[in-house]
């Protein structure tokens, strides 16, 4: 940034806009027990998800541009705050009326040509008659279909302290997508994914409801020159908007893909490759990719004749997905159609599997 430009807040203060990242990769750390059995304290080894802040410069962020993406309604949007009544019509069924009212306080700050702003939620939560934990929610929801976008702020002018964030609106309403209209039976939902996203992935399982989508049949009859879009996935933009940051790395990390390196994989034949590979395939789609990439990325296995071994890289991935994705693991391999018994866990380090 010039001396004299001003940055997105309206000063000339050197600010540092980031996204947190999550990497997928888990973080040892010891943390001390005490024992009520025989009053000792002990050690365990406990697992963190580890974040990297992907790091913007002010021009990239005033770049970065929600309405390049999708069609847009055509109107004009001046001083004043404007929807369109498609917004409520139609785009209402998935953000919600409390998603709706607050886009439109995000909106009203981003006036004239700007396309940014950074608001007081407590503020906004205070006129919404929302918890500011209901506002995050549908900050997410709002991120998802593409009409906000944040990025966080630190201030280097002022000793590196962390400002208020920085958000991206969209100034155009966009057409729903096909996808959106008629429903993505094939869309699957992360059994990890938080209640209000899975919520949102439901309904755009199924698509509008009969009667909307009749109306919006009506509006695209209507207007001739509107061309709708097969789909937008935007957490596949916001990936691909991220290489266009610095990633930077606050720690030297030691992961459990680095560990796994080093131990030992008993090799599989073709019909266990091919096996896992449903499994990893069936898995990737239920869970979210940090999800996969963690716990199942660096799975093998085994088949013998009545049961099948999964075989992870350490002892605390091992533990976890027999806790946590029995269940999928056990509805992949009855996908596949193999006969078995019994699904054992086991981890890398070790030789000898059940046959």
């Amino acid at each position: 940034m010039g001396k004299d430009q001003r940055n997105l807040k309206g000063n000339k203060d050197h600010l540092e806009y980031f996204r947190i990242v999550n990497t997928g990769v888990l973080l040892p750390r010891k943390k001390t027990i005490h024992n009520q059995n025989n009053n000792n304290q002990i050690t365990k080894d406990y697992y963190y998800p580890d974040y990297d802040k992907v790091k913007f410069t002010e021009s990239e962020v005033r770049k970065f541009s929600l309405d390049t993406y999708g069609e847009n309604i055509p109107y004009t949007d001046g001083e004043l705050t404007i929807f369109n009544n498609y917004l409520f019509d139609f785009w209402g069924y998935y953000l919600n009326a409390e998603g709706l009212a607050l886009y439109g306080h995000l909106k009203r700050f981003a006036y004239g040509t700007k396309d940014w702003c950074f608001p007081n939620f407590e503020l906004i939560s205070l006129k919404m008659d929302k918890s500011r934990p209901t506002i995050h929610t549908y900050m997410d929801i709002l991120e998802r279909y593409g009409f906000s976008y944040k990025f966080n702020v630190i201030n280097h002018t002022r000793a590196g302290t962390e400002e208020s964030p920085i958000f991206k609106i969209r100034k155009k309403v966009p057409l729903l997508t096909k996808a959106l209209i008629y429903g993505n039976k094939d869309l699957d939902i992360p059994n990890d994914a938080a209640p209000h996203i899975k919520k949102a992935l439901k309904k755009e399982q199924k698509g509008l409801p009969e009667r909307l989508r009749k109306e919006h049949e009506k509006y695209i009859n209507m207007n001739e020159r509107i061309e709708i879009q097969e789909d937008i996935d935007f957490e596949e933009i916001y990936k691909r908007w991220h290489e266009y940051g610095e990633i930077i790395k606050t720690s030297k990390k030691v992961s459990i893909k680095k560990i796994s390196e080093s131990k030992v994989e008993r090799s599989m034949d073709e019909p266990e490759e091919k096996l896992l590979k449903f499994v990893k395939s069936y898995v990737s789609k239920k869970i979210s990719k940090p999800s996969y990439d963690t716990w199942f990325r660096e799975v093998s296995l085994k088949a013998g004749s009545s049961s099948i071994t999964i075989i992870s890289p350490d002892e605390f991935a091992k533990e976890w997905l027999e806790r946590k994705y029995f269940q999928l693991i056990q509805e992949a391999l009855n996908k596949f159609g193999i006969e078995f018994e019994n699904i054992l866990f086991d981890t890398h380090m070790k030789n000898n599997y059940p046959q």
